[in-house]
Formats: C-alpha cells, sequence, structure tokens
C-alpha cells in the first residue's frame, strides 16, 4: 500500500488549493458587502480544507476516498468570483482556475449537480467563457481568459467535447474580434491556432488508433484452423486433402462420387 505518497499528494493539492482560495480572499474588494456570498464561499472552503489536513496529520489509517481533490466541492468559491464583475477579483480567479487545471489539481470529471448529464468541467469552462462581455471587458481579464481557455484545451489532465470545445473556439475568436488591445488580439490569434493545432492532432490520433483496432479484429476473424474437407461439385467428385499424407511429390488423388473412372484425355 502507497498510502503515505497519496496522502503526500492530496496534501499538496490541498495547499495549493488553499492558496488560491487565500488568495481571492486577500482582495480589497472581496472586502465590501456586494461580495459577502464569496467571502463565506471561500472560509468554508478553507474551513474544510484544514479539517481534511488535520484528520490526516493525526495518522488516520482509513483509506483515502481519492487521489485527488473533489472539484465540485472546491469550485464554487471561484465561480462566484468568476461573476463578481470585479476586474481585479475576476482575474485573480481566472489565474488561479488556470494554474489549478494545469496541475491537474481540478480536473472536473465529477459530474455537475446543476446540469445532468454533464460533467464538472463543461461547467468550468463555461464559466471562463462568461467572463468575456464584449469590448468593454478589463485587458487584464481578457488575457486571463485566453490563458485559462488554451489550459483547459491543451491540459492532460482534462478532455472538453463537442460543445465545450466550440465554447472555447468561439469565445478565444471574440475577443480576437472585439479586443482594442493589440498584445490581446496577437494573443488570441496565436492561441487559436495552437487550439486548432491540438484538437486536429487529437482527432488524427483518434482515427489511427480505431483502425488500427479494426485492422487488428479483421486479422483475428480471418484465423480460422487448415480446411481438410473441400467439397466439389457432383460431376467432378469430392476431394480430400490431408496435411500428414500430402507431399510435394505426390499428386493429389480424386475420388469422383459416380464411381467411374478417370478417362485419359489425348492431346494433340
Amino acid at each position: 500500500m502507497q498510502f503515505p505518497a497519496r496522502e503526500e499528494n492530496i496534501r499538496t493539492k490541498s495547499m495549493f488549493v488553499s492558496r488560491a482560495l487565500e488568495k481571492i480572499l486577500s482582495e480589497k474588494e472581496v472586502r465590501r458587502p456586494p461580495h459577502g456570498q464569496l467571502r463565506r464561499a471561500c472560509q468554508v472552503a478553507l474551513d474544510e480544507i484544514k479539517a481534511e489536513l488535520e484528520e490526516q496529520s493525526q495518522g488516520s489509517k482509513t483509506i483515502p476516498k481519492a487521489n485527488f481533490i473533489e472539484a465540485d466541492k472546491y469550485f464554487l468559491p471561484f465561480e462566484l468570483a468568476c461573476q463578481s464583475k470585479s476586474p481585479r477579483i475576476v482575474s485573480t480567479s481566472l489565474d488561479c482556475l488556470q494554474k489549478l487545471i494545469a496541475y491537474g489539481h481540478i480536473t472536473g470529471n465529477a459530474p455537475d449537480s446543476g446540469a445532468p448529464g454533464k460533467r464538472l468541467i463543461d461547467r468550468i469552462v463555461e464559466t471562463v467563457c462568461n467572463c468575456f462581455q464584449g469590448p468593454q471587458t478589463d485587458e487584464g481579464v481578457q488575457l486571463q481568459i485566453i490563458k485559462a481557455l488554451l489550459t483547459a484545451v491543451t491540459s492532460p489532465y482534462i478532455e472538453i467535447h463537442e460543445g465545450t470545445i466550440l465554447q472555447t473556439v468561439r469565445t478565444c475568436y471574440n475577443i480576437y474580434l472585439a479586443s482594442k488591445n493589440l498584445i490581446n488580439q496577437t494573443t488570441a490569434k496565436a492561441t487559436l491556432t495552437q487550439m486548432l493545432n491540438v484538437i486536429f492532432t487529437r482527432m488524427e490520433n483518434q482515427a489511427i488508433q480505431e483502425t488500427r483496432e479494426v485492422e487488428k479484429s479483421n486479422q483475428q476473424k480471418c484465423q480460422s484452423p487448415m480446411i481438410h474437407t473441400v467439397s466439389g461439385s457432383p460431376k467432378f467428385g469430392r476431394l480430400k486433402y490431408s496435411q500428414q499424407e500430402s507431399k510435394p511429390s505426390t499428386p493429389v488423388k480424386a475420388d469422383l462420387t459416380n464411381g467411374e473412372p478417370e478417362k485419359k484425355r489425348k492431346w494433340r
């Protein structure tokens, strides 16, 4: 059993999430009355993480539930921060989310409790995309959106498909069109190119893998035992083959079903 290694991994991820939440709480604007729900959500998450770390430090012999932080539990503070309409808080939240996804601390593989049939990563990407509200969006927020979406597409720890991928591409394209900042325009364009390259490379690799699996399956179906009897027509009779009796120098004999001897043909 490798409990110490797993516990150390969980402890590292817990500390990483804690620092991200503390960074959001350190913003001066968070202390204002409109952001009371955000403060409470951050504090609740910090208290839960602290309780988990204390439980592990007491030498608990129970098996850890999982080798990852439950993203569904700790994503709410970041979601509220992205919806705060405060450029400083939104930028901080996006930066933290980008790092959490990049290091695999938040995978989003859990089901989304608010949308049946979807995963949490779909909700995370949607939250990031909704931070862009058009040309009036803060330039710093635009840049953080681009970075977070690129990480979501290229990260080996998460998988996004179908509508979620389209949403990431559409958002980057909208930033490229609407942004008045030349740096953000150039970054969005380069990000789009990199995203599309990654997406098509994965599609090609998936197609190659499926082709190999089909070929392997066909080869297994084609492998069959040697045929010992071949039925011929009534006119020519039935040919009998034997792997042991057949020799290179021995011609194959034919037994005619009608009992008549084979007639010799004269060749001119």
